[in-house]
């Protein structure tokens, strides 16, 4: 939340923008939740998963989301936000000209004073109501069944199923 925030903060005080590209996770919280959360805090669109970018115009973006079981493509105006897989593009090296053009330029450091909302309550540690214990994959289960009957079998069968499961 606070990681969020603090970039979202940062890009108000950019100003104006058409589309912001964030990673999937990172390696240290893992979560995977910065990205949406500060295109929640901009009050602007978002797709997380995206796995290639279809097309790219001058009023928005098509994008193809890669979910657990299919793809989705999803068109988006601009501002919004998306999030990328780590594949989606092989990065290149800056050219050695390119590095020694660049090498004076400076970089612009922003603090809270820069930021509309200066509540240091909201940052860092103080802001982040959560603490990471442990990351781990999470246990998948590829079990399928195929049930046939009458829909009154079938619901019987279902509600016995998900009860013995403990989900109701």
């Amino acid at each position: 939340l606070a990681t969020s925030h603090t970039l979202s903060q940062g890009i108000k005080s950019i100003g104006e923008f058409d589309l912001i590209i964030c990673g999937k996770q990172t390696t240290d919280g893992d979560t995977a939740q910065v990205g949406p959360a500060i295109a929640e805090h901009l009050d602007i669109p978002h797709v997380a998963w995206v796995s290639k970018i279809n097309e790219v115009n001058d009023r928005g973006i098509v994008v193809e989301q890669d979910l657990a079981e299919s793809v989705e493509i999803i068109q988006l105006h601009y501002p919004c936000l998306i999030t990328v897989e780590k594949d989606i593009v092989q990065p290149r090296l800056p050219s050695y000209k390119k590095k020694l053009e660049t090498r004076d330029k400076p970089v612009k450091i922003l603090s809270l004073k820069d930021f509309s909302d200066q509540d240091e309550n909201k940052y860092g540690l103080l802001g982040s109501p959560t603490r990471v214990e442990k990351v781990f994959p999470p246990e998948t289960n590829s079990e399928r069944i195929l049930w046939e009957g009458s829909s009154g079998e079938l619901t019987n069968r279902c509600y016995d199923t998900l009860k013995r499961l403990k989900f109701i």
